[in-house]
């Protein structure tokens, strides 16, 4: 079962505001305004004005750096990962003491599969603010996503640590613990043991984001695969119920009807799952199945 991560891989960075300008009682220009805003700024709208507050020249070196991490972000949110990064080069030239385009550099090599450079960059953040969880969760990340998964569950523990209520550690950390049950021995000599663990960070991710529909998929992931299947359908009914159109979410619960003999429940989700957005891979799936259960065509 695929177990998703968008909502970590996708966690981009809140924009930093800057001084007005020399005036110092100066109210901030429109460009200014769109270039800082973290909400209600689409990223084109973003890109532009940052452009402008840059090309103005008038700011401090540190306000200047500010412009330029806001505009890599941008970029970031847009996946021109080239961009962003030669954004955040130049603000760290200009503020090597500003942790956001450290981190923002730092999940862009990460997007790239660079994981060695995202770490050193995350490292260097954490050098900076030894208090910054955001930091911690995205290096966590990072060494997750090279499969050193107790290095990362170290990183989730410590972001966790430094601010309880960070739903996305939460669930960092439980697919972590997922990860250690497919591919960890220690899982095997302890079976059950880091499902459990995986099932009380979701629940916790829940708790503290009731909308998180990848953390209800995921959750019932493990349900499913600790056989629980009541429970797994909940659970995928309600990431269906929070997102109709992700065709992971339908396809799952279909998988969770046909193991429980409710064929006719299952061969309508794996039909919809088809009428969805869907990639080859997860579209081979479902047909398989289907034609499984003689629904084919």
């Amino acid at each position: 079962m695929r177990i998703f991560v968008g909502v970590i891989l996708g966690m981009t960075l809140t924009a930093a505001t800057m001084a007005p300008g020399a005036a110092a009682n100066a109210e901030p220009s429109e460009e200014q305004r769109q270039c800082t805003a973290a909400t209600g700024v689409s990223p084109d709208q973003k890109l532009v004005s940052c452009t402008a507050v840059i090309a103005a020249g008038s700011q401090t070196p540190h306000d200047r750096a500010i412009a330029l991490s806001n505009r890599g972000n941008a970029y970031l949110g847009k996946r021109e990962l080239d961009r962003a990064i030669a954004d955040f080069d130049e603000a760290i030239r200009l503020d090597p003491q500003y942790t956001l385009p450290l981190t923002g550099r730092g999940l862009a090599h990460q997007s790239k599969s660079h994981y060695d450079r995202a770490i050193a960059d995350f490292d260097q953040a954490i050098g900076l603010n030894p208090k910054n969880a955001i930091a911690f969760n995205f290096r966590a990340n990072a060494y997750r996503g090279k499969g050193r998964y107790d290095r990362a569950i170290q990183d989730y523990d410590q972001a966790i640590a430094l601010s309880p209520n960070y739903a996305v550690a939460y669930f960092g950390r439980a697919l972590a613990y997922q990860d250690k049950t497919q591919w960890d021995f220690d899982a095997y000599l302890n079976e059950g043991q880091y499902e459990d663990r995986a099932l009380k960070d979701y629940d916790e991710a829940i708790r503290l984001a009731p909308t998180n529909r990848a953390a209800f998929n995921n959750r019932g992931n493990v349900y499913m695969s600790k056989r629980q299947y009541d429970r797994a359908l909940r659970d995928y009914d309600e990431a269906v119920r929070l997102d109709p159109n992700e065709a992971m979410y339908v396809k799952n619960r279909g998988n969770a009807f046909r193991v429980t003999g409710q064929y006719e429940h299952a061969i309508a989700d794996y039909r919809k799952a088809l009428s969805l957005k869907i990639d080859e891979p997860l579209k081979k799936q479902i047909e398989t199945a289907l034609k499984e259960l003689g629904a084919a065509g």
